[in-house]
């Protein structure tokens, strides 16, 4: 009796602890968990100001703060700006700021909070590349609620620069005069309110029942740091978390696995941004047309976005498409996958191959090309991997490497590269945000840097920059694009798309905003 009685309590216990792990596994049904979302996410979010934004805090930022103005498929919308306009010259922005909304901290918006955060960029040296808040020339309050931004020439992009979360409107009190390296606190307008972080957990987030444009889904969000991609995909296949955004953290490989899931649901957006290469034609190797000309050909976009990303992107002709504002790619020399016409031009440029290496020489030298790329984001290794292969088959050899974001940038801007990932930003950063800053900033800044055009070309963006007639902007934009690509300096790969995995269980829908790259907190819907 006694041994049935042990018997059948621990089938009981046994049976309690299988239902308590499989109410774990499924996220668990408890009222609170349900009112709560619990992002997966690869970095700390222990800076989370605008001015120190970067890959690792730009995807959630959008929970905090809004921007004045908001850029929604193709269109300029009101944000915290409710209406603008310019005088006939494009020298001066007039703004009504939307009445009524106040920080997180209980300071007013209004027109002369608008303005110190205007004054705040206007000096960042961050900001430097946004010429919408570098270039101010003088700030008025023309009322309680309007603003007058005024500039010594006009500058096409403003707008377009407004929208950006590197300019969102932060709380008057959390900025501290001349040090952009911190804020006093996380305050903006936004829907959630930063609540807490604690190192090496997560941060957390609580619902504004005062958000001036709706009411947000959850009560709170739980981002957790997760730094290990399995790790992430195993915590959103267990209901740990609940979602996963952005393609930084999440490789096209990873996609696939967890859609295949029971209970998980991805979804892809349209796409806006594409993933390029800068060829360094400032350099010693890559001096010579033909041997760039010749990477280009060798590359095969085809089998790239099939076998890297399922079909998912398609390959890249153009550096933009036409949907983009002021593009049209006319007249662009499109050089598409041909082996034979890289091995030939290689061979035209005294690249002779080694038969017993496999890979090419000059002057009797081998040859050695430098790829590096961001190691930020997860799809970057795939690529360079894939391509440092497709470039062997023509007899290229290339040493892949990786670094975090601060020493690839330095590297690159400084010309240490012969070949590196550099994608565009995607809307509404482009085209302005990648042919602008090769004045002084991208790793095309090198690689243009000793050609006899170098001067011509940066004449030519500063007068795209700083007209206000659109035809003129369209046919600047052809013209050094076609430059570029010309030169092959820069070149297209693939259209990337914006991904997120959520649990069925916890999330109903989502809709990617305008900002695609940035999690859209008011476009998530709470599973019933």
């Amino acid at each position: 009796m006694p041994t049935r009685l042990f018997r059948i309590q621990t089938a009981v216990a046994l049976l309690c602890l299988l239902l308590a792990l499989t109410a774990c596994s499924s996220g668990g049904s408890d009222s609170k968990d349900r009112d709560t979302l619990v992002i997966g996410y690869v970095g700390e979010l222990s800076n989370f100001y605008p001015t120190m934004v970067d890959m690792h805090n730009k995807p959630v930022i959008q929970l905090v703060y809004d921007m004045l103005i908001r850029y929604e498929n193709g269109e300029f919308k009101p944000g915290l700006a409710t209406g603008w306009s310019f005088n006939e010259a494009g020298t001066e922005l007039t703004m009504k700021i939307k009445q009524g909304v106040k920080f997180h901290d209980g300071e007013p918006l209004n027109a002369a909070a608008v303005i110190a955060n205007m004054e705040y960029y206007r000096y960042e040296g961050n900001a430097s590349f946004l010429k919408a808040v570098s270039t101010i020339d003088k700030l008025e309050a023309l009322d309680e609620y309007t603003v007058k931004v005024s500039y010594k020439e006009p500058y096409y992009p403003i707008l377009h620069d407004l929208c950006t979360p590197y300019l969102a409107i932060v709380s008057p009190k959390s900025i501290i005069k001349d040090d952009y390296m911190k804020m006093n606190g996380t305050i903006g307008t936004g829907p959630y309110v930063h609540e807490s972080f604690k190192k090496g957990e997560s941060t957390v987030f609580r619902k504004n029942k005062d958000y001036w444009d709706g009411e947000p889904a959850y009560e709170r969000i739980v981002v957790k740091y997760i730094p290990d991609a399995a790790t992430r995909l195993k915590a959103l296949q267990t209901g740990e978390v609940d979602v996963i955004f952005s393609s930084t953290m999440i490789t096209n490989n990873e996609f696939k696995q967890a859609t295949s899931m029971a209970g998980v649901k991805g979804e892809m957006s349209e796409g806006s941004r594409t993933r390029a290469l800068a060829l360094n034609a400032s350099g010693e190797k890559l001096a010579d047309l033909r041997v760039r000309e010749a990477i280009v050909y060798a590359i095969d976009k085809k089998e790239l976005g099939e076998g890297l990303t399922y079909g998912y992107e398609k390959p890249a002709e153009e550096m933009f498409e036409t949907r983009i504002p002021n593009i049209t790619n006319e007249g662009l020399n499109k050089r598409g996958f041909d082996a034979a016409k890289a091995a030939e031009l290689l061979d035209q440029a005294g690249w002779k191959l080694n038969g017993s290496t496999g890979y090419r020489e000059l002057d009797g030298k081998p040859i050695s090309l430098r790829f590096t790329y961001e190691t930020g984001d997860t799809f970057n290794k795939e690529l360079a991997t894939a391509l440092q292969g497709q470039l062997k088959k023509v007899g290229l050899q290339v040493e892949v490497a990786g670094s975090d974001v601060m020493t690839w940038w330095t590297e690159c801007v400084e010309g240490k590269f012969d070949i590196t990932i550099w994608d565009s930003k995607g809307a509404p950063e482009d085209p302005h945000h990648f042919i602008g800053p090769m004045l002084d900033q991208t790793a095309h800044t090198a690689a243009l840097a000793r050609l006899p055009e170098a001067d011509e070309f940066n004449a030519r963006i500063l007068q795209v920059q700083h007209t206000r007639d659109d035809a003129a902007v369209t046919s600047g934009y052809n013209e050094l694009l076609n430059f570029l690509n010309d030169k092959a300096i820069v070149v297209p790969v693939t259209r990337a798309k914006e991904l997120i995995l959520y649990r069925e269980d916890k999330v109903a829908d989502y809709a990617f905003g305008g900002l695609e790259n940035a999690f859209n907190p008011m476009g998530v819907r709470k599973a019933e």
